[in-house]
């Protein structure tokens, strides 16, 4: 896959899915889709995670150990976090 790859329709979805599962074999191609999922899934608790502290005052992210220099490498972490429920 490209990086990039955009996916307007469900046609679009079903032959990538066709491809990937002709090319790589059912269990693979799971594997190849459960690790998507789970990339995705923690690409959007960082987002989250930034979100959700970039409008708090310097004193309430300074009680949760942080600083707003440091809320996108705090993001970063949550984002290279391999499933563990920090905050």
């Amino acid at each position: 896959m490209r990086a990039g790859l955009a996916l307007s329709t469900s046609t679009d979805v079903a032959n990538l899915r066709h491809a990937v599962v002709s090319r790589l074999g059912v269990s693979t191609a799971v594997a190849q889709l459960k690790e998507i999922w789970a990339i995705c899934s923690r690409a959007q608790a960082a987002a989250h995670h930034y979100t959700a502290h970039k409008s708090l005052s310097d004193q309430a992210l300074a009680a949760r150990g942080l600083t707003r220099a440091n809320l996108p490498r705090a993001a970063l972490a949550k984002l290279n976090d391999c499933g563990a429920d920090k905050s």
